[in-house]
């Protein structure tokens, strides 16, 4: 198992320090170097952590049942679960660079067996504090759970081994409770649990159906007629959660004529509504129809979102609110609830599929990459609004700093790729990177890119617009139409130069970007301009010139081998002699070259 990712790792420690370290008893130990108890009030939180999301508990209750300290043999938490009279002895270990090994499970195993025997007196006073209420847990207790909690690269055998050793011995005077199976909290259950915070939430909620149809087989189907009053509840009570999984938000009234026409008919015609309407999708993870008759039909849905008929649903809403006095208790709508999990393959191609023959845009179908969702909830931690939904998009996006849209993203991304036609495609294609199943596209949203990769590239194209935006007003004419369209031309050079600084796990501070680019952008702009100049100024405008793939590769060519230094180097002369007819883009040698011996700033 992979351990945590720096990016989640930082996360989480942000997290323990904001809402966990507060609530901690105090350390036993405060004559220790700051470093030290800092670091030990991390490791402390974490075992907190793991309380309150494997089972639940208020954050002061979990913080509070940490036992850890410099002294606490073996013992990190003890919990005891009323409700399934269950006793949790949970140890942890908060170090991406360490498997939980050997060492660490004998202690455990050791403490363990200390608790077991009630041997308070082996304990710190954090245990021995608690002896009456430990006391009556030993008591009550069906069951002893051992639970183990890490951030690092797993669970060594040698470790499993010495813990098994204890749980399966039959002989045990605990045997009858202890239980066999040791609970696992590692990486990927944290990563999990860190974005499920930032989701929308789930819908549970209830639905009536007249003319109700059951389609079993394959997939769990219910088809019948509803109210539209009741989707407008809906709609009221869940806002966006409803449309999660769907590919786009609410549009408005004032930018859809087809959002017009809905209001139109339930003003005019609300008992031709269903004739006049293609109807609604949704999945729900559980579909559940007991009570009523076929033709009134009462469904319970758990995980329920509307993947095609937002625009219905909200336009009706929005109607409704505009109109309360007009009756729309006559329209109805056709429903089909499919029971499959939304975001997975299943229910992503049943929202791709119906939503095909509507008039949206392939970067809609963006929204459906479970990638852009969890960049979604790692930004949020980071500070960042990020918006995948184009039509969700806030107006003031393009002004606020803390406001990031799929559009920047994907541009700032591509900047540092190597490919030599992406820059060209950025000014012209744009596109091929808002396809989700292109290849331009997938090169840029791996899974390898972090939260504060993302940030920190967006701030770089934020800055280099923003300065050559300046650059084009003060100079105008030929050099001033440069700055504004080989805007990708002149990023992408100084991108090369910036790929260490920008892909560091934390995200940079302005005051470094505007530090960090100021100068080598200067040199960068009038550098490129210095060697477009001679090609522009033979009447071509400059328009037409990056319309042009062929002008734009040479001019990175050009560009980037002169302030890399590498005109005159030998090995990429000879570089630029090799012609192989394989190469995956325009002199594809030529640039990873070039991009690998780019100068670092």
């Amino acid at each position: 198992m992979p351990a945590l990712p720096t990016n989640f790792l930082n996360i989480l420690k942000a997290k323990l320090e904001k809402d966990f370290v507060p609530h901690l008893p105090e350390l036993i130990d405060k004559k220790r170097p700051k470093a030290d108890q800092d670091k030990k009030q991390l490791s402390r939180a974490f075992s907190g952590f793991v309380l309150h999301k494997m089972l639940n508990v208020g954050i002061a209750d979990a913080a509070q049942s940490v036992v850890d300290d410099f002294d606490d043999n073996g013992l990190d938490a003890i919990y005891y679960e009323t409700a399934s009279k269950t006793l949790y002895l949970i140890q942890t270990k908060l170090e991406a660079t360490k498997q939980f090994d050997e060492p660490e499970a004998i202690r455990f195993r050791n403490g363990t067996e200390y608790l077991l025997g009630q041997q308070y007196r082996r304990f710190n006073v954090n245990v021995q504090r608690r002896k009456d209420e430990l006391d009556d847990a030993f008591d009550e207790a069906e069951k002893i759970k051992l639970v183990v909690a890490y951030v690092g690269s797993g669970f060594s055998v040698h470790a499993r081994n010495v813990l098994t050793d204890l749980t399966e011995d039959e002989e045990h005077h605990e045997a009858a409770r202890l239980q066999a199976d040791i609970e696992e909290y590692g990486p990927d259950k944290v990563q999990a649990d860190l974005l499920a915070e930032q989701s929308v939430g789930v819908v549970n909620d209830s639905l009536v159906l007249s003319k109700w149809q059951h389609l079993g087989g394959h997939r769990d189907t219910h088809i019948g007629v509803v109210l539209v009053s009741d989707l407008v509840a809906l709609h009221k009570k869940h806002k966006k959660a409803l449309y999660e999984r769907n590919i786009r938000y609410f549009l408005g009234s004032r930018e859809s004529d087809v959002n017009k026409s809905i209001q139109e008919t339930l003003r005019t015609a609300p008992d031709e509504f269903f004739y006049l309407n293609n109807g609604v999708t949704a999945l729900a993870d559980l579909v559940e129809a007991p009570q009523g008759t076929k033709t009134n039909k009462r469904l319970r849905l758990r995980g329920l979102s509307v993947i095609n008929g937002a625009q219905t649903i909200s336009s009706a809403a929005e109607f409704v609110a505009q109109n309360p006095l007009c009756d729309i208790s006559n329209a109805k709508v056709l429903v089909t609830i499919i029971k499959a999990d939304s975001e997975g393959r299943f229910g992503r191609s049943v929202t791709r599929a119906r939503n095909h023959q509507n008039p949206v845009s392939t970067g809609n179908f963006a929204s459906l990459d479970p990638r852009q969702e969890e960049l979604r909830r790692e930004l949020a931690y980071l500070g960042y609004s990020y918006h995948y939904r184009p039509e969700a998009t806030p107006r003031n996006a393009e002004v606020s700093a803390n406001i990031i849209t799929i559009e920047q993203a994907m541009k700032a991304l591509a900047l540092f790729e190597v490919d030599s036609r992406y820059p060209f495609w950025l000014k012209n294609e744009i596109s091929r990177f808002q396809n989700a199943e292109s290849s331009e596209y997938q090169s840029l949203f791996t899974p390898a890119l972090t939260g504060a990769q993302l940030v920190n590239k967006v701030k770089f194209l934020r800055f280099v617009r923003g300065v050559l935006a300046s650059n084009a007003a003060a100079t105008g004419g030929a050099e001033g139409l440069f700055y504004r369209h080989g805007i990708f031309v002149v990023a992408a050079v100084l991108a090369k130069r910036c790929r260490t600084r920008v892909n560091e796990p934390d995200v940079l501070k302005q005051t470094q970007i505007n530090q960090l680019l100021s100068v080598p952008l200067d040199e960068c702009r009038q550098a490129c301009w210095d060697k477009a100049r001679p090609q522009i100024g033979q009447g071509r405008s400059v328009l037409s010139y990056f319309q042009n793939q062929g002008r734009t590769v040479g001019l990175m060519d050009n560009c980037m081998s002169s302030i890399y230094g590498l005109e005159q180097a030998t090995a990429y002369q000879a570089v630029k002699q090799i012609a192989d007819r394989r190469e995956a883009f325009p002199q594809e040698r030529v640039f990873r070259y070039l991009t690998t011996q780019a100068p670092q700033i």
